[in-house]
């Protein structure tokens, strides 16, 4: 009786032992396949950079790379010269109008004359008055500089250069000359040349 329940025992013992190395045996293939799936990544990684299609090796993909990123750092500097230049010339040009139509005399009517401002970006220009008559009409013109005039103004004139002045919100002019005088500000050099000519010596 005791040796049929140490057989028993035994064999359960075994049976046991042996399903424990059957599940350590399906873990240890799984990871074995896990490591191998991952070799073979990191190979194929290694290979494209190590063998390009053209059989280059990888400092001649890395300087091929770097030429590009040259390229595009030049292409953005000529993007932002032509910014420049673009937010120069609209600093300078007319862009802010005042018109005020109005009756020089009495007996004309219609509102034939009449007072215009003309204003770049930084409030220079020039405002014209035409007094229309009957027999004759006169233009004169008067500079503005800085949104004044130090000539005496009429009302109307007055009120021609209140208009423009208030054509474009205060501080749209003044975020393009910021931004002109930064770029006029900007050396010639480059950080990221710089740290691309650092690549290229190594």
């Amino acid at each position: 009786m005791d040796i049929l329940e140490f057989n028993i025992n035994y064999q359960l013992i075994l049976s046991v032992i042996g399903t424990i190395l059957a599940v350590l045996l399906v873990f240890l293939i799984l990871q074995f396949f896990w490591l191998r799936a991952k070799v073979n990544r990191l190979y194929r990684k290694y290979k494209y950079f190590m063998m390009g299609e053209d059989g280059g090796s990888i400092e001649m993909k890395l300087s091929t790379e770097v030429r590009e990123l040259r390229d595009m750092v030049e292409s953005s500097q000529g993007m932002l010269h032509q910014q420049e230049l673009l937010a120069t010339m609209q600093l300078k040009s007319f862009q802010k109008i005042g018109l005020v139509r109005y009756d020089a005399f009495d007996e004309t009517g219609d509102k034939l004359s009449f007072s215009l401002t003309l204003l770049d970006g930084k409030n220079n220009g020039v405002v014209l008055s035409s007094l229309a008559g009957h027999d004759a009409s006169r233009i004169y013109a008067k500079a503005v500089t800085g949104g004044e005039c130090r000539e005496a103004l009429s009302s109307e004139e007055a009120e021609s250069i209140s208009i423009a002045l208030n054509t474009l919100m205060p501080d749209v002019a003044k975020r393009v000359e910021d931004a002109v005088r930064a770029g006029e500000e900007r050396n010639g050099e480059n950080p990221s040349a710089k740290r691309i000519d650092r690549i290229e010596k190594k």
